[in-house]
């Protein structure tokens, strides 16, 4: 499939805003884009992107720590497929798994991430320090996200729809990383970027939780629907749909075709690092353009970098990092192992009025589980 003007332009508004009311929509493609097009036109192309798995879905994305949860990421090295399947299997039985990668390089394995109840990351370390007790991972790579980092989306101004390629210049990036030096902007970059939002855990009722699960998995959803859903009147929806955007929504987000794009490669870059060096990659994201999708964070030691990208560019960024940070790690990730678990209001208890952290739904469940499909002896 080849994309129509209208429908490219269309994309690339949705893509920044993916709630725009087609009438909106409409308005701002003709005061931006001097192209004149009706709401009913807006609604067919839309559904048209969505026929032809140009876009796959929207999604809702939530501060975990406005839920009073913790996010976290792994790596975890396993040095063999078959301990590979074993592992994936225990770790797709955690209630609190939010996504799972297999991932290639530096480290060799998993790639997870978890939002956990705060204070519980104890519980969640000793079921994998068990894995590997048990000779089913060799290494453990932890890093705690707290906060916002820094994220950038994608941009299809770089992108031709003609061509199907990626006008991006890295030569713009190469040229301003010697000039980049310590900058009094890091220290107001490093209190930001770990700034939390409000925990509001405790404002929360039991049809908030249900919305957010609906917002999750579809954020587009009419009033009346999610009305006749979750039992409630459409203003009373409407009330709490403000609420939860408002204090625990990070952001409304569409998931598109990777391969549509050419956007194969997702890469994790790990870092070990100064500040003064980390100051160069930070003066870049936020001061330059970067059309890519990508999650940057900052950690006790350096920094993580996830990023997706066209083949092309993969080489290019690959070399500018290499020539900062010569202990760089690169791990790709592989697309077709990827699991998304959605939000889970099953894992609240609303009559402790806290989640479920202890050590029986934490660690024992899960490995009886195992147990009881013989993932485990």
């Amino acid at each position: 499939m080849s994309l129509k003007r209208e429908e490219y332009l269309i994309l690339s508004h949705i893509l920044k805003d993916p709630l725009l009311p087609y009438s909106r929509l409409a308005e701002k493609i003709k005061v931006l884009e001097k192209t004149k097009l009706s709401s009913p036109t807006v609604k067919k192309r839309i559904e048209n992107l969505l026929k032809e798995n140009v876009i796959n879905s929207f999604h809702a994305e939530y501060h975990p720590e406005a839920m009073g949860l913790e996010s976290h990421i792994f790596l975890l090295s396993v040095d063999s497929i078959d301990k590979y399947l074993i592992v994936e299997k225990i770790i797709d039985f955690h209630p609190y798994l939010v996504v799972r990668q297999r991932c290639y390089g530096g480290i060799t394995g998993i790639f997870l991430k978890v939002h956990i109840p705060i204070g519980s990351i104890s519980k969640f370390i000793d079921l994998l320090n068990y894995l590997k007790e048990n000779n089913l991972i060799t290494e453990i790579v932890h890093s705690t996200t707290i906060g916002r980092g820094i994220k950038t989306r994608i941009d299809l101004s770089y992108w031709d729809p003609n061509s199907g390629k990626w006008s991006f210049d890295w030569d713009i990036w190469k040229k301003n990383i010697d000039s980049v030096d310590y900058i009094p902007q890091f220290d107001y970059f490093k209190r930001i970027s770990k700034e939390k939002p409000k925990n509001v855990l405790k404002r929360l009722r039991h049809l908030d939780f249900q919305l957010l699960e609906e917002l999750v998995h579809d954020p587009t959803q009419k009033y009346a629907n999610l009305s006749k859903q979750l039992g409630a009147p459409p203003y009373t929806i409407s009330r709490h749909k403000k609420f939860l955007s408002k204090n625990v929504i990070r952001n409304y987000l569409v998931e598109f075709n990777r391969s549509f794009f050419g956007l194969y490669d997702e890469l994790i870059f790990k870092a070990i690092c100064s500040q003064r060096a980390m100051t160069k990659i930070i003066y870049l994201l936020q001061n330059l353009p970067l059309p890519f999708e990508s999650d940057f964070r900052d950690t006790e030691t350096g920094f993580l970098w996830k990023i997706l990208l066209p083949p092309k560019d993969k080489l290019d960024l690959i070399n500018l990092l290499w020539s900062l940070f010569p202990d760089l790690q690169i791990m790709m990730l592989d697309p077709q192992t990827t699991v998304t678990k959605p939000f889970n209001p099953d894992n609240y208890s609303f009559m402790e009025q806290a989640w479920k952290d202890n050590e029986e739904y934490m660690i024992n469940q899960i490995l009886e589980k195992a147990r009881g499909e013989l993932i485990l002896a």
